[in-house]
């Protein structure tokens, strides 16, 4: 891991306008790297994450750091290990992260919860929380079948 590290630290200091990241969970997550005070300008402009994996999960307790380091997403793939833990984390992108345009989280195991992502539902929660933000309805969509749930905002 120290070695990745290494290496995906020196990426970012050489190229210092990524806007696009593909990135394992697991290194996502490295508190070295996201901890990192000196990659934290850069986090700032990353607008896309893929970070999905077979197997290995993005925990739904680290969506809160995910959108404090890099608050200008607006597109994101992960994968989760439960339909159950997509719930906390969609809530959480959808309040937080105000560009957000699409969402695609890949997950294990069924729900045990019933699907709260509602079209509907989708356009209430962001009119009230981003009341200022121009929201095209007709480009809401969502769409979750059984493997992985996709929002699309704009």
């Amino acid at each position: 891991m120290i070695i990745l590290f290494c290496f995906v630290f020196f990426c970012f200091r050489a190229c210092p306008n990524v806007t696009k990241l593909i990135i394992n969970p697991r290194l996502l997550l490295y508190s070295k790297l996201i901890d990192n005070s000196s990659l934290l300008p850069i986090f700032k402009q990353i607008k896309m994450i893929e970070s999905s994996k077979k197997n290995i999960y993005f925990p739904s307790n680290c969506a809160s750091k995910l959108v404090q380091r890099f608050p200008s997403l607006n597109h994101i793939e992960l994968q989760v290990f439960s339909f159950d833990d997509c719930v906390s984390i969609i809530n959480m992108f959808l309040t937080q992260l105000e560009n957000l345009s699409y969402i695609k989280i890949s997950y294990d195991n069924d729900a045990l919860l019933d699907d709260p992502f509602s079209r509907d539902f989708i356009i209430e929660k962001r009119r009230e929380i981003f009341p200022d933000h121009n929201l095209n309805e007709q480009m809401i969509n969502v769409k979750n079948n059984g493997e992985h749930i996709e929002i699309w905002l704009s």
